[in-house]
């Protein structure tokens, strides 16, 4: 990766730091193996060190800079994918996080296929990644966004639901391909029969609105046992490894 491409080209100041994308495994039922990969953006700052996105998008998305880096965040996807692909490596697809900021902007689709288009990859190799904040959110143009990506073959997700308070109805206003159940939905939950009856008619309700879910903290074989048995499709957590970069891929 060069210095150009990590490059938050922010002003004189961008020599300074560098961004880089780091890849969380998540295991798929049906491929039966844990190729898809959850991304998640770095900021290399030769003065303030490493920073993440819990520091910087928050700052970004005030400054208008957010679609800027989910753009970057989209090329270098690309970019990685060709990589790994020229060294056989394995992947399936990859898990983009996007705020609703970018969503809301009329143009954000069009950046986005333009921008896929351009290095050839295949649409269906991605997968847009929203967090429950969206529930928030009942705006034209978000909707249109999202139904504009999954026209054009992108796959997009609901994440972290749990994590704040929202109805389950408000899951029937977006149509998305999967619905992420946050880890903190899981604690107890190999000994307490509540919170299984719990997670089972979350997941029930999901697979109901035609969506897959997709569960985060899963920590063992026997939580990962447990939770394919209740019908959920993908699953992340410490179980199946954390955050790696690129060349740890195989």
């Amino acid at each position: 990766m060069s210095e150009t491409k990590k490059s938050t080209a922010s002003g004189s100041g961008s020599r300074l730091r560098t961004i880089e994308l780091h890849y969380r495994p998540v295991f798929d039922i049906y491929l039966n193996m844990a190729i898809d990969y959850e991304t998640s953006m770095q900021i290399n700052d030769r003065v303030m060190g490493v920073m993440l996105p819990k520091l910087f998008v928050p700052v970004a998305e005030k400054s208008g800079q957010i679609t800027q880096l989910t753009l970057w965040a989209i090329d270098e996807a690309c970019e990685a994918i060709k990589r790994c692909e020229n060294r056989e490596a394995d992947i399936n697809s990859l898990i983009i996080w996007v705020s609703v900021k970018s969503l809301a902007r009329k143009s954000f689709a069009n950046q986005v296929i333009k921008t896929v288009d351009k290095q050839g990859i295949s649409h269906d190799r991605f997968c847009f990644n929203i967090t429950e904040s969206i529930l928030e959110y009942t705006k034209e143009q978000v909707l249109e966004t999202i139904n504009i990506l999954r026209e054009n073959g992108f796959k997009v997700s609901i994440d972290d639901f749990g994590l704040e308070y929202s109805s389950l109805s408000n899951l029937t206003h977006y149509n998305v391909d999967y619905i992420g159940i946050h880890s903190s939905l899981l604690e107890g939950i190999m000994t307490s029969e509540k919170t299984q009856n719990m997670v089972q008619g979350i997941i029930d309700f999901i697979h109901k609105l035609e969506v897959h879910a997709r569960v985060d903290g899963i920590e063992s074989k026997e939580m990962f046992e447990l939770l394919k048995k209740m019908g959920a499709d993908q699953f992340k957590g410490p179980y199946f490894g954390d955050l790696i970069k690129e060349k740890q891929i195989s």
